[in-house]
Parts: C-alpha cells; structure tokens; sequence
C-alpha cells in the first residue's frame, strides 16, 4: 500500500478507537430519591444534585425519579445493593435497623453542629467507617446533603418535666426515640405520610418530624398546638448518594471525582437552602396560632442522661456502632478547646 494511503488508514483507525472508547466511557446513572422532588432540603437536594451532574458532566447521564417511583423508599437500599436501581439519594437512618452505626451519619442526640459534623466525615475519620460499613454490602456511599437542626417536634400538650411525656404516644425513630421511651413517653413509629391522620384523630399525642421549613409542608400547625424550638435530638445529619459498587467500580476516577464534588457542593447548597425558608414557616406557624415553646433545662437534662444511657447500650451490643461513637467522641474532644473559644 502506499505510504500516504497507509498513513490515512492508521489515524482514521486511530479515530474510530477513539470515538468509541469516548463512547464506552459514558456512564449512564438512575437515581431514585427517598423523598418527593418538591420537598424542601431533601427532595429539593436530590433535584439540585442531579441537575449540577448534569450542567457540569458530558459523560455522566442522569435520569432522577422521584420517591416511589421505582421502589418505596425504603427499599431503595436493597435496590442499589441488588443492582436494579443504580443509585439512590437517601438517608443513612432508613436502614438502621440493619446496621445501627448508621444512626451517628444520620443525627446525633446532643450532636454535633452541621459544619463540626462535615468536618468529622471528611477529616476525622468518619466517611472511612461509613463506608466500610457498606462495603461488604456493594454499596458505595457519598455524603451529599447536609442537614440543618430539626425543631423539638409538634406536641398536643406542654412539656413542663418529664411526668409529661409518661404515657403520652409519640411519633419519634431511632436513637433520640430511644432516650424518649427512657422518658417515658410511648413511642410509635409512622410513615411520613401517616404522621398527620394519626395526630389529627388523637391516635399520637405528638410528634417529630424534621425543620421548620418541611414540618411547614407537612401541615402540622393544623392538627398540633405547640411547636418546640429549639431541637436537641438532631442538631444535623447527612443524607447520602448511595451508588452500587459495581457501577461505582465501571466508573473513571475523574467521574468518580465529579460525583464527590458535586454531593459537596451540594452539602453546602442544602444546608443555605432553608435558612430563610426555616424563619418564613415559623412566621407562618406563629400566624396559625401555634404556640412556639423551649424545653425546661430540667427536661433537656433528662434527654441528656437518657442520651448517654442509649450510646452506652448500643456501644455495648454493636462493635461497629462503638468504634463509630469513639471515633466521633475522639474528634469532638480533640477540637473542643477551639470550639469553646468561638462559643460553639
């Protein structure tokens, strides 16, 4: 063959392979929220997450759906885990039950502040432990939605000690519904979408549910009379991007790099989202007649105990649970001189 034949043979050779390798390299990603796309912080994340994908990447392709789409939010783990579902924007709460370290990702009773919370992730050790957590499970985790303090919750009567929640049915979950029952409250556990009909029939004394801005979307000053502020059950928490490993694993490490960014970018987003948001409901709250209460330091030092309590026994039954709680009670203590001098 000629040379100039040959030469043009081999780069259209060259570009063929190219075009095709740029084509397998094109990572398409569903992911499906655990909660509707409307909801402020969470649902809104899920949406502003996955349009920042798509704005900043050529090659990843997202498609989101909303929560039930595809499975009940609750089973979007399972989904991921099996790889029927690629990804899913969810809490680390929802599968608690199954490993209850998870519990010190989602939100910590007397915890820590949102951005002390971040730092502990990415600095002090706590992203390594979450996902090792999963890692047995083919799951990849990525922290990806930093959640401001939740309100003390919606209560259909005053909490002036602790002999006021013995008996009383409320709607509280996981670690901080633990500490309740140590109160002496009877604790229920409901769907979000069940917390409403329950409190207006009286079948649930109170409850609580999340920040003022989506405890505003729920509706809840209709069928509650006071409303307590602030919360200690939940100071912050983290939603996560939960990814099957083994689509995790077809990635490139610059997709990879653009997933971890953007679920960065949008802690930051998510956390500013609601500040104004947050004041606006408890202006709508207050309009409705709802009665905006503080727990007395005596209750609040009664959830502190029953805290301590909680954290032991579970440290005591779940070795994953402890080495989470020392390695966030080592952080806190290591940065506590400075966190007293700015007053935190």
């Amino acid at each position: 063959m000629p040379y100039k034949p040959l030469v043009t043979a081999f780069f259209s050779s060259i570009a063929i392979i190219g075009s095709m390798g740029a084509t397998a390299s094109s990572v398409r990603l569903d992911i499906q929220s655990a909660w509707p796309l409307t909801l402020p912080a969470s649902g809104q994340s899920a949406q502003h997450l996955a349009d920042r994908i798509k704005t900043t990447s050529e090659d990843i392709k997202v498609k989101l759906y909303s929560a039930g789409k595809l499975v009940p939010p609750l089973e979007i783990f399972d989904a991921v885990q099996q790889g029927t579902l690629d990804a899913g924007y969810t809490s680390p709460l929802y599968v608690a039950g199954r490993f209850p370290a998870l519990q010190l990702f989602g939100g910590v009773p007397f915890g820590p502040s949102a951005l002390e919370y971040l730092d502990w992730i990415y600095n002090g050790g706590g992203l390594a432990i979450w996902r090792d957590i999963y890692a047995k499970q083919g799951v990849v985790t990525v922290p990806c939605g930093l959640m401001d303090a939740e309100a003390g919750g919606w209560y259909n009567f005053e909490i002036n000690s602790t002999d006021d929640l013995k008996g009383k049915k409320i709607r509280f979950a996981g670690l901080a519904g633990e500490v309740m029952k140590k109160a002496g409250a009877s604790v229920v556990l409901l769907g979000g979408g069940d917390i409403y009909p329950n409190l207006e029939r009286g079948v649930i004394d109170g409850t609580e549910f999340s920040m003022p801005a989506i405890d505003a979307a729920m509706g809840f000053e209709k069928v509650a009379k006071y409303y307590y502020l602030p919360g200690w059950h939940q100071p912050a928490a983290i939603n996560e991007l939960i990814i099957n490993k083994r689509k995790w694993d077809s990635m490139s490490a610059a997709q990879q790099g653009l997933i971890e960014d953007t679920c960065r970018e949008t802690q930051l987003w998510t956390v500013s989202s609601t500040t104004i948001a947050n004041a606006d409901a408890i202006n709508k709250f207050k309009a409705a007649g709802t009665q905006i209460k503080a727990f007395p330091p005596a209750v609040l030092a009664a959830f502190k105990k029953g805290t301590d309590e909680v954290m032991n026994e579970e440290a005591n039954k779940d070795a994953d649970f402890k080495r989470t709680l020392d390695s966030l009670n080592s952080y806190r203590e290591k940065v506590s001189l400075w966190t007293e001098y700015k007053g935190n």
